[in-house]
């Protein structure tokens, strides 16, 4: 008996040394890592366990960002960790030791490029739709497909305007911490009125329902909410400004924003309401331009929509007539949810130069328009201080908006993908 209850001591005292060495064991390292480092202290000393980042020099042959009408010359850009330290000529570049060199002579700079309205778990083309309603894994799948595709096309940030059952929120959570996608933000559900717009949207009645399906939205976890004030191309309003200026006032308390889908004349009623963004806006005239630069509410292009479904000539004016009243205009695809097809973001820059933009003026709507339209300080920009997203690509887009087609390089938080 006593022999046993030795034993049964060695036993129990092994399995408790066991229990222990688990619990002080180190977890496994996670093969994915987090979309953005915490900004180091400028004031932080390095220690042997946390040494400063090393930081990485572009040289390349010029800088395009938007802000002027022609590009700066013989550039370098400074990344230090997941931020930009200096962006501009060679000759004012701050000294970086022990850098990492990126030689690029033959490329231009370009600052991360912004998609204001796609649908990531669509799949585009003539099936866009019927591909929105799939059974949820499908869906997710896509979702990551198609951010990935973004990358690829130097699109750094998207904003998702729509899936059924709030898919794009479960996907922006499932790939928050991949390096290799975009920065997302999402909708979750269309909203629209009963009947007027797609099946699949949340469907309302009045303007009770309409406020508390937009609060739904914002407690399952969206970003902002999108809402449709008509319906196809050149349709009446489906809401009047006193059933929806309460729901946009209602999200603005909770430091959200409200996507209108105004294909017809309901971005008037969205431009009164004091929504964010008009979404398409292909009937827009100089009333209700005056409007929306009135009421601070910004134009999310889709022209590569309007080009596919022949509406194009109905759509550059609306353009020209929110650029002559000064509104904010950023740019969107649509891509995932109409015709349009992941990975031919440069199309819609293209065409924001035919409705009359300078190259300037649509890269800029390309990328500081659409960080700001997605409240994001920096994004879109090459300031100091700014996240370390942007691309280079092969030629100038200020001549040739076609150059944005060609991306060689894109950096994400810092970190080369390709």
């Amino acid at each position: 008996m006593t022999s046993r209850r030795a034993l049964l001591r060695a036993v129990g005292a092994a399995a408790i040394a066991a229990a222990c060495e688990r619990a002080v064991a180190p977890s496994p390292t996670p093969t994915l890592l987090p979309a953005r480092s915490p900004t180091p202290s400028r004031t932080a000393t390095a220690t042997p366990t946390q040494a400063a980042p090393r930081p990485i020099v572009i040289r390349a042959a010029a800088l395009a960002d938007g802000a002027g009408a022609q590009t700066v010359p013989k550039v370098v850009v400074v990344l230090r960790g997941d931020r930009i330290e200096y962006a501009g000529p060679r000759d004012g570049a701050p000294a970086a030791r022990d850098a990492e060199l990126v030689d690029l002579p033959a490329l231009t700079v370009v600052p991360a490029m912004v998609d204001c309205h796609a649908h990531l778990t669509g799949s585009g083309g003539s099936n866009a739709h019927a591909s929105l309603q799939d059974p949820d894994d499908v869906l997710l799948a896509r979702a990551a497909a198609n951010a990935r595709l973004l990358v690829k096309a130097g699109v750094l940030a998207v904003r998702d305007v729509g899936a059924v059952r709030a898919m794009n929120v479960r996907a922006r959570d499932a790939l928050r911490v991949a390096r290799d996608v975009p920065i997302i933000q999402a909708a979750g559900t269309w909203i629209g009125r009963r009947d007027r717009y797609v099946a699949f949207a949340v469907q309302v009645d009045s303007a009770e329902e309409l406020r508390a399906a937009a609060m739904a939205q914002l407690d399952a976890g969206a970003d902002l909410v999108k809402i449709a004030a008509d319906g196809t191309t050149g349709s009446a309003a489906t809401f009047s400004v006193d059933e929806l200026k309460p729901v946009v006032d209602a999200v603005h308390a909770r430091g959200k924003k409200v996507a209108v889908h105004c294909q017809g004349l309901g971005s008037r009623v969205a431009a009164l309401a004091g929504a964010d963004t008009v979404e398409h806006g292909f009937v827009i005239d100089a009333t209700t331009a005056a409007a929306m630069r009135e009421s601070g509410t910004a134009l999310v292009t889709s022209l590569s929509v309007a080009q596919a479904f022949g509406q194009l000539e109905i759509a550059l004016p609306s353009v020209r007539a929110a650029r002559d009243a000064g509104v904010p205009i950023a740019t969107g695809t649509d891509a995932g949810g109409a015709p349009p097809v992941f990975g031919d973001f440069a199309r819609e820059v293209e065409l924001l130069v035919r409705a009359g933009l300078a190259p300037h003026e649509a890269l800029a709507a390309a990328t500081r328009a659409g960080g700001e339209v997605m409240g994001i300080a920096g994004l879109g920009t090459l300031g100091s201080g700014a996240a370390a997203d942007l691309i280079l690509v092969e030629g100038d887009p200020l001549s040739d908006p076609a150059a944005l087609r060609r991306v060689r390089a894109v950096f994400r938080s810092g970190q080369r993908l390709f």
